[in-house]
């Protein structure tokens, strides 16, 4: 299986986890000993996270959530996760679902609500661990050690288990609103994502899996809509707020560069210059002398 819609960048370049890939979800144990590691991942698919030992805390515009062990949440696809592991005596340690829209309506289908309460406007939805719970997640891990040939149908049968334990100990029913939510919402509009995210570090293929759809198929409905690669929307729209921010900042050329999203500086005047006619650094020239006329 490809997990690239699945894994966010983070991932790929760690060591420390042991990975379950299945076709709609993926689960990761992950492990790290150094205390006040600091983490920020975009949250490319929806995400359940346990934490087994060790604790963190999450940064939100909300506020800051503290994550002791034996503590769960579940994550809103989008969300950019600023996170501190404060590790001390324990090793920290979490098992991490990454799961994606499939998953997550054929579960909704598979189990319609019996009791939907109110959706929380939040991105993270904080899981009350039952000891049913708790038992669901502990029958996980020697999947982790142990292969079977079964294995894909009974990680369904596990992932489905663990949610109907959430929705269970949620006496209210405000975490099947939540899911309801995110499944109501999963295939946002094209500009919707690309207005959002264009000035971040973000792949096309994380703004595919964003968007709710295969990489193939945001090319092609991405093409048909814009007439245009999604690379050089990007970067047309990066161009464009780099100018206007050259007349109404007083910004410097590399600050500029990084604010709308390039990382390389060359590669940015390069691209300017092709679209505009003139370099940065000769429109801030520009600027220093029409200021100096008008003194």
């Amino acid at each position: 299986m490809n997990t690239e819609f699945i894994l966010p960048r983070f991932f790929h370049e760690q060591q420390q986890f042991n990975l379950l890939a299945i076709d709609d979800f993926s689960c990761v144990e992950y492990r790290h000993c150094q205390e006040q590691r600091e983490n920020r991942i975009l949250v490319t698919s929806y995400l359940f996270v346990v934490v087994l030992s060790g604790r963190k805390i999450i940064h939100t515009e909300e506020g800051d959530l503290h994550i002791e062990a034996g503590n769960a949440f579940f994550a809103r696809k989008g969300s950019y996760l600023f996170s501190e592991i404060l590790s001390k005596e324990d090793e920290y340690r979490t098992l991490i679902f990454f799961i994606d829209d499939a998953f997550l309506a054929g579960f909704l289908r598979r189990h319609p609500p019996r009791l939907q309460g109110a959706s929380p406007a939040v991105p993270i939805f904080q899981v009350q661990v039952t000891p049913l719970l708790r038992s669901g997640i502990d029958s996980l891990l020697p999947y982790f050690l142990h292969n079977s040939k079964f294995s894909r149908e009974l990680l369904h049968l596990k992932l489905d288990e663990l949610l109907l334990l959430i929705s269970e100990a949620d006496a209210e029913g405000n975490f099947q609103g939540f899911l309801q939510d995110l499944h109501s919402s999963r295939r946002q509009s094209l500009l919707r994502v690309m207005e959002q995210y264009y000035g971040r570090q973000v792949s096309i293929t994380e703004l595919a899996a964003l968007s709710g759809r295969s990489l193939s198929t945001f090319k092609r409905e991405f093409k048909e809509l814009f007439q245009e690669t999604p690379k050089r929307w990007i970067n047309k729209k990066r161009l464009d707020e780099a100018r206007f921010l050259f007349g109404t900042s007083d910004m410097t050329v590399s600050e500029i560069c990084f604010a709308v999203g390039f990382e390389n500086i060359s590669y940015f005047s390069q691209l300017f210059k092709k679209q505009f006619g003139c370099s940065p650094s000769e429109i801030k020239q520009d600027q220093k002398e029409q200021e100096l006329s008008r003194i």
